[in-house]
């Protein structure tokens, strides 16, 4: 799957959106988000409509007015009164289309007053409906009216529930602003949207009309050419991006190291094998935007090689029914931060990758074969993070991860003969046994074989240590490992090369320049990556240029 953006574009944005409530409409249950009617009206989801959006069309990239919607506001509107919690709330998607190409959305959703008198008065009789069906219930229990006690309970139960009042509430919905890109900018685009939402909650108006900064925006600030940065001027400051060259690595605008934060080093490397392996993988958490973090990060790590199946980081509450495909996909769940963990009806667990990111947890599936050198790998991440200051354990440091972490030593390394893996595992089958089965090993040699180059029997494989092969020959057998030799085989002259094939053989070409003495760059010995402090010093010598 090519997961490139339209090489028509050519400007920054293509679209400016605006979705909420429509007034027009009223409020309407959003049925396909799970509507429960036992809560109470401000804690419902209502639909949200697409209120505007600009351009009204452009021809490289046909604005989806359901796509845009549903995932600008996944669950719809919400409502909330002058005491509950209001701050905005910034994130971001993708718009997968038809041919694989992507589209970018970034969003921030605020709160705004209701001044339609018919939206409070529709919503204040939703709470006297509401509390009817309350006290009914209250009082029809089997302890009710027993005891003055049990009425007095029941009273404080119902003024609970009586949390609107249209006489001294003031009630706000949501609403959200929203930028479609060809390109994943997010920090920049976040910027646009934070100073925009500023402008329009600010006693002082802005300097200009807001008209012409959005303007701006679709029509004048074009994509930054390969290579380059562009600062353009926002609401109230600057705005800087930057595009990586052809030779560089994709443009990549996420923080990592929230990953790490978040799940701790030992969970990521078992979330990134599971990728590797094209294993299914749920996401959970109540935060939309490290939903993305998580899986746009997990994804950019996998380079070369690119997720080929369903990939949806955030999945709308309409489409929930998705999580019954019986194929590979990294989807993301958004939870309310209630809900618990055995209520989620999840279909084939035993090849489910289950991720809580809010409480630092993971759950694997059966018979998950270890990453090569395992633990070296979690050694040498671990001494990166904490030379930045992050724990490698992350933020929960109560965690069972986190204790296993820290007992970690570079002697329990040395000691391990097994590479991390559990005795009486498929690691112990031959080696010849695994090479037949391997379908692609079959596969690749017909390929290189129509292209007259000579190719050992299996060569890869038989030169890997045996604890490393329950793990190669399941990864040797994804579409991904597929289309990366796909690429390899057919892209011999620089012309024919998918630039992100082109990226890598550089990269293995200064590599091989670096370790002159084991040019073929295959080694039994774990070797620790030496290119990051150059690349630190690189990424510091560009930001010096803003």
């Amino acid at each position: 799957m090519t997961t490139g953006f339209s090489s028509n574009s050519c400007r920054f944005a293509d679209y400016f959106v605006i979705c909420g409530l429509d007034t027009e409409t009223g409020l309407e249950p959003d049925e396909l988000s799970g509507e429960n009617f036992e809560q109470s009206p401000l804690r419902r989801t209502f639909k949200s409509k697409v209120l505007a959006h600009y351009p009204e069309n452009v021809e490289w990239s046909p604005f989806d007015q359901d796509a845009v919607g549903m995932l600008c506001m996944p669950k719809g509107l919400s409502f909330r009164t002058q005491a509950d919690n209001k701050d905005p709330q910034f994130h971001s998607f993708i718009i997968t289309r038809e041919d694989g190409s992507r589209t970018y959305g970034f969003a921030l959703t605020f709160y705004e007053e209701v001044t339609s008198k018919q939206i409070c008065s529709a919503m204040q009789t939703l709470y006297h409906m509401h509390n009817a069906d309350q006290y009914d219930i209250l009082h029809t229990s089997p302890s009710a009216g027993k005891d003055s006690a049990s009425n007095g309970t029941s009273m404080t139960k119902l003024q609970r529930f009586n949390s609107y009042d249209i006489s001294r509430d003031t009630l706000y919905v949501s609403k959200c602003i929203c930028l479609i890109t060809p390109m994943s900018f997010i920090q920049a685009c976040r910027k646009i949207l934070q100073q925009l939402h500023q402008a329009v909650t600010s006693p002082q108006p802005p300097p200009l009309p807001l008209e012409s900064y959005i303007f701006n925006i679709l029509y004048e600030v074009p994509l930054p050419p390969s290579g380059r940065s562009l600062k353009f001027s926002g609401v109230y400051g600057p705005i800087i991006c930057q595009r990586p060259s052809t030779s560089e690595l994709p443009l990549f605008d996420y923080p990592v190291n929230e990953v790490f934060e978040l799940l701790g080093v030992e969970n990521v490397i078992q979330l990134f094998t599971c990728a590797l392996l094209e294993i299914q993988i749920l996401l959970y958490s109540q935060h939309y935007q490290r939903l993305m973090t998580v899986a746009e990060s997990i994804t950019a790590l996998m380079f070369p090689f690119q997720w080929q199946h369903v990939y949806v980081p955030i999945l709308p509450a309409s489409l929930l029914h998705f999580l019954d495909a019986p194929v590979p996909y990294m989807m993301g769940l958004h939870s309310n931060g209630h809900d618990d963990r055995s209520k989620l009806e999840l279909p084939q667990e035993a090849n489910l990758c289950f991720v809580d990111v809010d409480n630092h947890f993971i759950e694997l599936p059966e018979d998950l074969p270890q990453f090569p050198n395992k633990l070296e790998f979690i050694q040498e991440i671990s001494e990166i993070l904490m030379a930045f200051g992050i724990p490698p354990e992350g933020n929960l440091h109560c965690s069972e991860s986190a204790s296993k972490l820290k007992g970690l030593r570079s002697r329990n390394i040395a000691s391990d003969k097994r590479n991390g893996n559990i005795a009486g595992s498929p690691m112990n089958s031959p080696m010849s046994g695994l090479l037949k089965e391997n379908k692609t090993i079959a596969r690749l040699q017909a390929l290189v074989k129509r292209t007259g180059v000579s190719l050992e029997q299996a060569s890869f494989l038989s030169d890997q240590p045996e604890p490393y092969l329950p793990f190669l020959s399941r990864f040797l057998e994804t579409q991904m490992f597929a289309s990366f030799v796909d690429m390899k085989i057919m892209g011999h002259d620089d012309e024919d090369k998918d630039p992100i094939m082109r990226v890598f053989d550089l990269r293995v070409d200064k590599i091989r320049m670096l370790n002159v003495r084991t040019p073929t760059l295959r080694t039994s010995m774990y070797q620790k990556c030496t290119a990051i402090d150059e690349s630190g010093k690189e990424v510091l010598e560009c930001w010096k240029c803003f």
